[in-house]
This record gives C-alpha cells, structure tokens and sequence, in this order.
C-alpha cells in the first residue's frame, strides 16, 4: 500500500512538472486583442535576464494589420517596417528585416515580446542596442 502511494507521489510530481504552453491563437484573435488598436509604451526591457530600460527609454510600438512604426526604438525597431506571422500558431511574427519576434503575451492592456539581437552597437557615444535575448514588455 505504502509503495502504491509513494508511486502516485511521484507520477503526481511529475506532471505537476509539465510545460505551460502558449494556447494557439487566430490570426484574427491576435489583432482584436487589441494587437493594433493603439501605441504600445514600454514598461521594462531585459537583456539576457538583466535589467536595460534605460537604454530603449520612451520606446513605443504601433502595429497595424501588417505593418509597424516605432519611436525611440533605435537599432532594434527600426522606425518603420511590416511583419507577418510565420505560422499558424500566430505567436512568432517575421520582421521585414528577417527577425522573429515571440509573442510571449498579449491581452488589451500587456504585451511582452521575447527577440534575439545579435549584435550591440553604439552610436554618438551612446548605446544604441545591446545584444542578446530581449524581453520586451509594454502596456498601454
């Protein structure tokens, strides 16, 4: 009885464990949660688990149905540009610059956004990018 108890602890335990994943999302969800309706300003920026919403300060998003407008957003979101989603899960958008960009959340009032940027850079003595994986998070 004890080993049977123990056994259903464990098995327990593990799916406990399991992964969350992100529900599949329509197209159409995605934009009517409010994806396009208006800016996005950010609220915080991490690089590689660190703290750097200094350097993207004042950023702020404004998608459309298949194109984007950014201000302040330096290197890493050019001032103008399109995307597409890459699949049918409608989480992973493609910049015309090639980047994928996750939508790791996304409801009327939050949008976090997970990229790789591969290179830093600086410009006029200032830090223009920093390179690494961002999470982006924005609100409205």
């Amino acid at each position: 009885m004890l080993s049977i108890a123990i056994l259903l602890l464990i098995v327990g335990s593990i799916s406990s464990c399991e992964k969350k994943e992100i529900p599949d999302l329509t197209e159409e969800q995605v934009r009517q949660i409010n994806l396009t309706t208006s800016a996005w300003r950010l609220e915080r920026v991490t690089v590689d688990g660190m703290n750097q919403t200094d350097i993207y300060r004042d950023l702020q998003l404004n998608f459309s149905a298949s194109s984007y407008t950014s201000t302040n957003g330096r290197v890493i979101w050019p001032e103008t540009g399109t995307w597409e989603f890459t699949d049918e899960t409608n989480t992973v958008i493609r910049r015309d610059d090639g980047l994928l960009v996750t939508i790791q959340v996304v409801t009327s009032n939050s949008l976090i956004l997970a990229l790789t940027w591969e290179s830093g850079s600086i410009t006029t003595g200032r830090i223009a990018a920093v390179s690494g994986n961002h999470i982006f998070e924005f609100g409205r």
